[in-house]
């Protein structure tokens, strides 16, 4: 079987290594593996499946128009890349018993357009008229910004809210601290949130063929933000027959759609519950090779040896192949 990865160039050479495994992992059953630039997909021969590693779900659309099976597919690759239609699409499938727990974060979508509004307001110094924030000043609660498509926690900032004369500094300069540290946002759609009180741990769940493959629990080191890339830590983590339960209700929420090797990530509360974050489409595995002695790449190639998505459009191309040698 033939099968490319797609990959933007950068993104490419950073990952040579990954590459390499499936490379490895499919020479030992079959399957070659070929890289192929994000710039260059559409001048290749068509494969018998491709993995999309470009975030980008136009590239696996023009795969399912042309019926190769494509992990993941458009529809998983646009809300695995956006915060705000993951969370609106669980709220639409996860089961009423979970809908009624606190699952996820407080969510109040902030746009681009409305992100720019801001930036008067608060020149001027008025917290306000920022009715979205209003809750967490009046309550004085910790609050998240995020942008919708952001990857490794660059775009994910905190807020204390402003205290007035006991925080040592004026409204303006709050306000205008507030508004510098947003600049990595403007332009871009957003997600602001509530922060969920815990000690900056989370747990990245590896998703194989839409089965829980490995938890890992990760920590952050003097930050909220528990990504490798900001130096958090890693480590094997083992769940409980009721986290299992639990997350197999976010599994079964995508049923229909075929999670081939993502990530779903859970932030954990003080009073240890998990509390949904977001689903990592285009999971990276370092941490796996790293902290366990599991080989995820090849267990994913061995799954995707038998995926009947995979070997029934094989069988038909070689049916007629066959027919057409024999002049049927």
């Amino acid at each position: 079987m033939k099968a490319y990865l797609v990959y933007h160039r950068e993104e490419a050479v950073k990952n040579q290594g990954f590459l390499n495994l499936f490379r490895e992992a499919g020479g030992e059953c079959g399957m070659d593996f070929s890289y192929v630039p994000y710039d260059a997909y559409k001048q290749r021969e068509l494969p018998d499946f491709v993995l999309n590693r470009t975030r980008d779900r136009e590239v696996s659309r023009w795969y399912e128009e042309r019926r190769v099976p494509v992990f993941h597919s458009s529809f998983l690759t646009e809300i695995g890349n956006h915060k705000g239609k993951t969370l609106a699409f669980l709220r639409g499938r996860l089961p009423e018993k979970i809908l009624r727990t606190k699952w996820a974060p407080e969510t109040l979508a902030v746009s681009k357009e409305r992100l720019a509004q801001w930036q008067s307001v608060l020149a001027a110094g008025d917290l306000e008229a920022l009715h979205e924030v209003r809750r967490f000043q009046e309550e004085g609660e910790p609050f998240v910004m995020k942008s919708v498509d952001g990857h490794g926690g660059s775009e994910v900032l905190s807020f204390v809210p402003f205290s007035g004369a006991d925080s040592g500094i004026t409204l303006q300069q709050y306000c205008l601290d507030f508004n510098r540290r947003l600049g990595v946002l403007f332009g871009k759609d957003c997600l602001l949130q509530e922060m969920v009180s815990g000690s900056g741990r989370d747990i990245r769940v590896y998703v194989v063929g839409n089965r829980i493959y490995q938890a890992m629990l990760r920590q952050g080191q003097g930050d909220f933000r528990s990504n490798a890339s900001l130096g958090g830590r890693a480590g094997a983590y083992s769940l409980s027959e009721s986290e299992k339960e639990y997350i197999g209700q976010f599994l079964q929420a995508f049923e229909g759609e075929v999670l081939g090797l993502a990530g779903l990530d859970f932030i954990i509360a003080d009073d240890g519950r998990l509390i949904f974050n977001e689903l990592e489409e285009m999971a990276g595995c370092r941490m796996i090779y790293q902290n366990t002695g599991r080989d995820i790449v090849r267990d994913y190639v061995m799954w995707l040896r038998d995926c009947p998505q995979i070997t029934g459009r094989v069988n038909k191309i070689h049916l007629a192949e066959m027919e057409d040698s024999n002049g049927i």
